[in-house]
């Protein structure tokens, strides 16, 4: 079988001080593409919510550049064409499923809708930094997840780090869980985190990421559950105020494919686009995590109130949540025994 390098050389041999016309050159380019790729040159659309200048959209940059790397040119995927945010929330993962996009990266609240087994990683006191720095831990949540999608021809390529999930507000600065009753919270997706924030007696509301800054300005929420990121880069010092209660809610993005679509890309093609998504999103865990403490570092200097609630202090947090977690112990007891078995074979 002909090398790449074997065809080029030959390629150049056959034209060196001839004269082609189209249809001679076409010959040799064409199947020289073939030869060289397995196919012509794809386009994949991604999509997703995140608005600009958020720290992370800069993986998503590289992993595209990666993946065009790695298939030689011959797979390039596109972020939201147009450079606009056309499906915001959970129509990214609608988009997937009714083919206007072939990958996009979703809060993983969102999938809850596919399954709501899948609601295991957005449980309180579920997922942390150390949990997912074990090995095999976090292949092991991606491949947990994948299970309850793929009947519904979807395949995770990548679970990404979205934050340790902060509460900010405007005026409030949240000590206790007392400090939230009565208060509407903007929630990222429905399911878990409605519940959840309904445990602290708060009123959850689900907002796309790109609607919350209008929707604090005018009043319709008080509070928001977001990102290091997202505290910054949309809302700044209008939103000075920022507390972490850590673990309690821990937030994800599931980077998905439509599984057919990328069962039928050249096997070249696919095993790019699988690594690059390994690699930029999955594997940079802890990269994202310097990254959102650097950002409080540099925002609490620049006039933010941030607080983190003590170890000694977690107690009454754990206790408002205690129910909702027994809850879907009891409901979903296999989906737990299958997240313990994974935690041990990480040495927890």
């Amino acid at each position: 079988m002909a090398t790449k390098s074997s065809i080029a050389v030959g390629f150049l041999a056959l034209v060196r001080g001839r004269s082609f016309g189209w249809g001679g050159i076409a010959g040799w380019v064409i199947p020289l593409i073939l030869g060289v790729t397995g196919a012509l040159a794809a386009e994949a659309v991604m999509v997703h919510d995140i608005s600009a200048p958020h720290p992370r959209l800069r993986y998503f940059e590289e992993m595209t550049a990666e993946v065009a790397k790695r298939s030689g040119g011959a797979l390039t995927v596109t972020i939201n064409p147009g450079g606009k945010i056309l499906y915001p929330g959970r129509a990214s993962l609608d988009a997937v499923r009714s083919g206007k996009a072939h990958l996009a990266l979703i809060n993983t609240a969102h999938l809850e809708s596919i399954d709501p087994r899948i609601g295991l990683v957005n449980q309180p006191f579920t997922l942390s930094d150390e949990i997912m720095s074990k090995p095999g831990v976090t292949e092991g949540v991606i491949q947990l997840i994948q299970s309850h999608v793929e009947p519904s021809k979807l395949q995770v390529l990548g679970l990404m780090r979205g934050a340790d999930t902060l509460f900010i507000f405007k005026k409030i600065q949240v000590r206790r869980p007392e400090d939230l009753k009565g208060v509407k919270i903007r929630v990222a997706g429905p399911g878990v985190f409605q519940e959840l924030v309904r445990s602290l007696d708060a009123e959850p509301l689900v907002i796309p990421f790109i609607e919350i800054s209008s929707a604090l300005e005018q009043g319709a929420v008080e509070g928001i559950l977001t990102s290091p990121g997202g505290w910054v880069t949309q809302f700044g010092l209008t939103a000075p105020n920022g507390s972490l209660v850590p673990g309690l809610i821990f937030m994800t993005y599931s980077l998905i494919a439509d599984k057919p679509w990328l069962d039928g890309l050249p096997a070249v093609q696919r095993q790019a686009l699988v690594s690059a998504a390994r690699a930029n999103v999955t594997e940079k865990w802890r990269d994202m995590e310097r990254d959102d403490r650097e950002i409080i570092s540099k925002f609490v200097a620049q006039g933010a109130s941030y607080w983190s609630v003590p170890a000694a202090e977690m107690a009454p947090w754990k206790e408002r949540v205690e129910g909702m977690r027994r809850t879907f112990a009891g409901t979903y007891p296999e989906v737990v025994r299958k997240y313990d078995a994974i935690l041990r074979s990480g040495g927890r």
